[in-house]
């Protein structure tokens, strides 16, 4: 039998704390986002974490509004978060605390959450029909959209109301502009013009098509 017994003071919180919403991003189109939490602990056996800040609070009863509301769970490096509903900018907020309870700093993420699609409005195009003869091949529209993009295309639809991961997109190889891009400003025309060759490319046989623009904005949003 032994006389004496090892006993660990260890009176020292979670080192260096660090939470990520989403890898960093500055949007999301999405209230249900990942988060990245780590420490520089090398274990962390029976550690315990709490988030709070600008959720949704019926969807999780341990991570609230607020740091008293919320309640301890154990760790995990990733956590689904969902986001309070509301668009705009949100940030959350993270404690950790090791296995006899202490506490790491307090640390925090931002995002901003857009949910907003942005609105196309076409003008024109200046003629309903167009052939692949000179002088009779092109049809000329601008489009704006009521938000920034970070991308735009216009594709032939099946349907007015057809998502923009549907249809085929116009080429320019005969000769068509900006049936594609990047980046605009918001109610800010950008002129476009299809030529018959590059109509039946993307859409054989003769007969009315549907040609529809879709934007994308900088969270992600595509139009509809």
């Amino acid at each position: 039998m032994s006389n004496y017994f090892l006993l660990t003071l260890d009176t020292t919180g979670p080192s260096n704390p660090t939470f990520v919403i989403e890898g960093g991003a500055a949007f999301s189109n999405d209230v249900f986002v990942n988060c990245a939490i780590n420490t520089g602990d090398g274990t962390k056996t029976g550690y315990q974490m709490k988030i709070w800040g600008e959720v949704d609070a019926t969807n999780e009863a341990t991570i609230q509004p607020t740091e008293a509301e919320s309640t301890w769970i154990t760790y995990q490096s990733t956590k689904q978060v969902k986001l309070s509903s509301t668009d705009g900018p949100k940030t959350l907020y993270l404690k950790l605390r090791d296995d006899v309870q202490n506490e790491s700093a307090q640390v925090s993420d931002s995002i901003t959450l857009d949910t907003t699609k942005p609105i196309v409005t076409i003008s024109g195009p200046d003629v309903s029909k167009v052939s692949k003869k000179s002088g009779k091949d092109v049809a000329a529209f601008s489009f704006m959209s009521d938000q920034a993009f970070a991308e735009y295309k216009v594709k032939v639809v099946s349907s007015t109301g057809a998502a923009h991961d549907t249809g085929t997109q116009i080429s320019t190889a005969n000769g068509s502009t900006n049936m594609f891009g990047t980046t605009g400003a918001a109610d800010t025309s950008i002129n476009c013009s299809i030529n018959g060759a590059d109509l039946e490319t993307a859409s054989a046989g003769d007969g009315e098509k549907i040609i529809k623009v879709f934007v994308k904005d900088s969270a992600g949003n595509w139009s509809v």
